[in-house]
């Protein structure tokens, strides 16, 4: 899609708070994703991969734009399954958050190993050693989609083709995380890392909006991830420009009436998801705010 309408109306420069790189299910390194944004004319990104740090820690503060430390935290509580918690400008070399980090990938792991045992109950049996070949760091259902792929071409052409049949939340093959990670540690665990807490494309759960919301706020949450590229994201959906635009005006609206800060991104994975970086991102006035109540 093209760049949100935002940025035909006013004259700014284009960030993107949330991407992620090889450490994690993105198909760029840490290099190639600055690289990529250099040249696509970015302000700005965040790297933000799921539960890991691997890439954040390579950033030196000598990049040709800001690179800003961050991670996208997996939510399993009562209350919540799998909910997402963005972290920007945390300390990824923080003792708590690799501590936490270790253990959650274990979880991770587990987790994976589950879905292909239920897999293999479903008649794909495919090995955890080709999939953690795939991950150059935790462990995703992208990693596992991608061998189903290869293995079973005839069932499953294409990555998001295994997540509408088996991989995605509530399909057979679908295996929660262990219950143990909640909201308000999450939310804590990044501020003592020095950063601040988003709630993740608010849109993209089955969960009351305005509740979660709330929850999160009592949780001592930051900001919502206001800007987001649902159309990519949620392919399901088959939604237009307009009711992405929709989106982003209501959680806009949330975070006004709540006092939040706002985030946006692409949720960029790269070839995964067929997506350019730079088609879609956030104004650069919303990143003065983050930094503004980090000082």
């Amino acid at each position: 899609m093209d760049s949100f309408i935002y940025f035909a109306e006013v004259d700014v420069s284009m960030i993107d708070l949330h991407t992620h790189t090889t450490a994690s299910d993105g198909s760029l390194s840490f290099e190639e994703l600055v690289a990529e944004a250099k040249a696509a004319g970015l302000k700005a990104i965040a790297i933000t991969d799921h539960d890991t740090i691997m890439s954040a820690v390579k950033i030196t503060g000598k990049e040709p734009m800001e690179v800003i430390p961050g991670i996208e935290l997996s939510i399993f509580d009562k209350n919540y399954m799998d909910i997402h918690i963005l972290g920007l400008y945390i300390d990824p070399k923080d003792g708590d958050l690799t501590k936490k980090l270790k253990s959650i990938k274990t979880e991770r792991e587990n987790q994976k190993k589950a879905i292909i045992a239920k897999l293999k109950e479903l008649r794909y049996e495919i090995p955890f050693e080709e999939v953690k070949a795939k991950a150059k760091g935790s462990i995703g259902r992208p990693h596992i989609a991608q061998v189903l792929v290869e293995k079973y071409p005839n069932d499953f052409p294409s990555v998001q083709s295994a997540f509408d049949k088996l991989l995605g939340n509530g399909k057979p093959a679908y295996v929660d995380r262990p219950i143990g990670f909640s909201l308000k540690e999450a939310i804590s665990l990044i501020h003592s890392a020095g950063g601040v807490a988003f709630l993740a494309h608010p849109f993209i759960y089955k969960y009351d909006l305005d509740q979660m919301v709330a929850d999160f706020e009592y949780a001592d949450g930051d900001g919502l991830e206001v800007f987001y590229d649902y159309i990519t994201n949620m392919p399901e959906a088959n939604l237009n420009e307009a009711q992405n635009e929709e989106h982003v005006a209501h959680v806009r609206a949330l975070a006004s009436v709540g006092g939040f800060l706002m985030s946006g991104g692409s949720d960029f994975h790269g070839a995964a998801k067929g997506q350019k970086l730079g088609a879609f991102g956030a104004p650069d006035e919303i990143l003065d705010k983050i930094k503004a109540e980090i000082e």
